[in-house]
């Protein structure tokens, strides 16, 4: 590569050579690597109309690499390679708008983005449109297109929508029963290394053959999915499992939204710092926005409903990893309250953590299980149940007996969706409120 010639190109404004100089020096080929450098050029080949440029630029503002994000920057670019005609961009935007939290315009933008990805084709957005309009959410349900658009999306080849097929063909929602051809759709998905897919395929009959075709929408194939169910598992703690809060085609499209995206577990400290910890040793993400879609919303607020306490004051969910031999050794998930007064600390934006939410995404592994270590109780992980446990007693005194353990993965690998419920919402000052109810415990 004649970088030389490349820089004289790009300097003239041609924008082919302005997006070739900003991926030089993004990958430090033939130069000194400099992402800032990459991203200048990138923004000068956008101006100049360059569709991949404004996209990758919009990706690079939406992930935060080498960057902090910006949310406005990167919808603006996605928006103008969207209006250029790339399908890709329109499904960034999608999730980007759809995944965006107490903002009913933009989730209004969204939907009309999501539609457009899928008119144009995007596997993904194909299967989330198709799942949007199954009736799990309140969006009315579409199951005759619904049935079509998850055909699409799989002859495409996308993994999620290969597993919704597979869990309606398993429980007959909108088609015949067919537990071989369940079993093929999840081997499908398992091929592509879609994550969980493979979990599932075990469950279900081996050696069906793949054949979309027998996916027929029938009116009388109508199966509602299994209700969630609510257990009293403690009063002392309060601890309260729903079970079935999430299907198997949710559970994985949470785990795949967060699975590029990992990085080592920290805690955060009795000083409200961010800190690196032996005693948790897993790998995580935390689903804010620009990491989140449809789906992952649509699993928070349905979070929120059964928490019955309102989604803002929520903490962004956490997706956490765990391989053989790490866990989460004893902690409590509230902050020490004699430490802090209102408004201080960890306690700045929303108060105390009242209450912890866990949210169990897959059971191909052995040990993983919650443990109250001074209540001496054990939760045993099932694929789809949320646990809930309130931090702090119904006096408002935190609650000693919420002392919990995660205990080691023996086998397999341990997917979970942590979620932590503020007094406030999770971006009020809570120094605002002249309140300070949360007090030390006395046990």
């Amino acid at each position: 590569m004649d970088i030389e010639a490349l820089r004289q190109q790009a300097q003239r404004g041609v924008p082919e050579a302005q997006l070739q100089l900003a991926i030089a020096y993004m990958t430090g080929n033939g130069l000194e690597q400099d992402a800032a450098m990459g991203r200048r050029w990138l923004a000068e080949a956008a101006r100049n109309g360059h569709t991949d440029a404004a996209r990758f630029l919009g990706l690079i503002y939406l992930r935060g690499l080498d960057t902090p994000p910006d949310l406005e920057r990167s919808e603006a670019l996605l928006a103008q390679a969207m209006d250029a005609g790339d399908r890709e961009a329109a499904w960034c935007l999608a999730s980007l708008r759809l995944g965006r939290r107490d903002n009913d315009s933009a989730r209004t933008a969204g939907r009309r983005d999501l539609e457009a990805a899928a008119s144009a084709g995007h596997p993904r957005a194909l299967c989330q449109l198709a799942w949007l309009l199954d009736g799990r959410t309140d969006e009315p349900a579409a199951p005759r297109e619904a049935l079509e658009l998850a055909r699409r999306a799989a002859q495409a080849g996308d993994g999620g929508a290969l597993l919704l097929l597979s869990e309606w063909a398993r429980l007959g929602r909108w088609t015949a029963r067919d537990m071989p051809l369940a079993g093929a759709l999840a081997q499908a998905a398992a091929a592509r290394n879609w994550l969980l897919a493979a979990e599932l395929a075990k469950e279900m009959p081996a050696g069906g053959r793949l054949a979309l075709e027998r996916l027929q929408f029938s009116e009388d194939r109508n199966s509602d999915w299994p209700a969630p169910t609510l257990t009293m598992a403690s009063w002392e703690p309060r601890v309260v499992l729903v079970r079935r809060l999430l299907s198997d085609f949710e559970c994985a499209e949470v785990i795949n939204a967060a699975g590029e995206h990992l990085t080592p577990s920290f805690i955060v400290d009795q000083d409200g710092d961010h800190a690196s910890d032996q005693i948790r040793s897993s790998t995580e993400v935390r689903l804010r926005d620009g990491l989140r879609n449809l789906v992952v919303n649509a699993v928070e607020e349905r979070m929120a409903t059964w928490s019955m306490v309102p989604v803002a004051h929520g903490e962004y969910p956490l997706v956490l990893r765990y391989e053989h031999g790490q866990s989460f050794e004893q902690h409590f998930d509230y902050f020490i309250p004699e430490r802090f007064t209102m408004g201080q600390g960890p306690l700045e934006f929303g108060g105390q953590r009242i209450a912890t939410q866990l949210l169990y995404l897959n059971a191909g592994f052995t040990g993983g299980e919650t443990r109250f270590d001074r209540a001496e109780m054990v939760i045993q992980p099932e694929r789809g149940m949320c646990m809930m446990f309130h931090n702090v007693k119904p006096d408002h005194n935190v609650d000693p007996l919420t002392r919990h353990t995660g205990v080691a993965v023996e086998t397999g690998v341990k997917w979970l969706l942590s979620r932590w419920i503020r007094e406030l919402p999770s971006d009020c000052p809570a120094a605002t409120h002249d309140r300070d109810v949360y007090r030390p415990a006395t046990a």
